[in-house]
C-alpha cells in the first residue's frame, strides 16, 4: 500500500502503523480493496462490504485518508477518512464520513493516533484548523468526541443533558449541508432512515457510558444517524485539541 505519509508513533502493542494516503480520489482500485478486505476481517459485527457498495463515496470522495495497518498480519485495521463541506455561514466545516477501529483494536492508541495523523496532515497542507467538525453516526463514538471538548471555547452536539441548545441552529446548517432534503431533529439531533445499509450494525454498538448509550437506545433506529458535532471557534480551542492529540503546535488558524 502505497502512502505519502507516516504517524511519529506506531502501536507499538499491537504493531499498529498509522499510514496517511492520498485523498480518495486519488486511491489505487488495488488500494481501496486492500481498505475494504481488511475492516470486513477486523469489524465483522458490521455489514463493512455492502456498506462501500452502496457508499463508496465515503472513501473514493475524501480529501483525507488515514488507516492503521497491522504489520504482522499485514491488514487494515483501522480507517478515518473526512472531507470539506461548505456552509452557508462560511464557517470552515470539516465532515467526518467514516471513523472505523477494529474490534481487538479499540481501547489502544490506535484511535488518538489516526486522529493525530490527520490533523498533522491537514495542517501541513496549509488548510485552517475547521470551526466544525461533524459526523453522523449511529455508533456513540459522541463520548470519544466529547474528550475533545473540555476547553471552555469548545462546545459539543447534541448536548445529552437537554441543557445547552446553544448549537441548534449551527446543527441545522451543518444537517442541511451533509444531508440535504433529509428530514432532522435539531433537539435530539437524528437524521432518521439515512443510513446505508440500514442493518450496517448486526448489534447496538456501545460506549463505556451509560448515559451515552441511553440517549441512543431511546432515540435512534437501526437506520438513523445522529449529527454529532464540535464547534471550536477559537485558536485556543483549536490549540487544546492538538495538543491533546500530541500535534506540534502553530498558528492552526493561518
Amino acid at each position: 500500500m502505497a502512502d505519502n505519509g507516516r504517524a511519529a508513533r506506531p502501536d507499538g502493542r499491537r504493531g499498529v502503523e498509522i499510514l496517511t494516503l492520498p485523498p480518495g480520489r486519488d486511491l489505487p482500485t488495488e488500494t481501496e480493496k486492500r481498505i475494504v478486505d481488511g475492516l470486513v476481517l477486523a469489524m465483522p459485527g458490521l455489514r463493512i462490504r455492502q456498506l462501500f457498495t452502496l457508499r463508496r463515496d465515503m472513501l473514493t470522495k475524501a480529501d483525507h485518508v488515514v488507516v492503521g495497518v497491522d504489520r504482522e498480519r499485514d491488514r487494515v485495521v483501522a480507517l478515518l477518512t473526512s472531507r470539506w463541506a461548505e456552509l452557508p455561514s462560511g464557517r470552515t466545516c470539516l465532515h467526518i464520513m467514516i471513523q472505523f477501529v477494529g474490534d481487538a483494536y479499540r481501547n489502544g492508541v490506535v484511535f488518538k493516533e489516526s486522529w493525530a495523523a490527520h490533523f498533522a496532515r491537514l495542517l501541513a497542507e496549509g488548510r485552517p484548523f475547521p470551526e466544525v467538525i461533524a459526523l453522523k453516526t449511529y455508533n456513540p463514538v459522541h463520548r470519544a468526541m466529547s474528550a475533545f471538548s473540555g476547553h471552555p471555547d469548545i462546545s459539543m452536539y447534541p448536548d445529552l443533558t437537554g441543557k445547552d441548545d446553544s448549537q441548534v441552529a449551527l446543527a441545522a446548517e451543518v444537517a442541511a449541508a451533509l444531508a440535504p432534503g433529509a428530514p432532522f431533529d435539531p433537539v435530539r439531533g437524528v437524521i432518521p432512515g439515512i443510513g446505508r445499509p440500514l442493518d450496517l450494525y448486526l448489534e447496538r454498538p456501545l460506549s463505556h457510558v451509560p448515559d451515552t448509550n441511553r440517549y441512543f437506545a431511546e432515540h435512534t433506529e437501526p437506520g438513523d444517524r445522529v449529527l454529532c458535532l464540535l464547534h471550536v471557534p477559537t485558536e485556543a480551542g483549536a490549540h487544546s485539541i492538538l495538543t491533546a492529540l500530541g500535534v506540534p503546535l502553530f498558528s492552526a488558524r493561518c
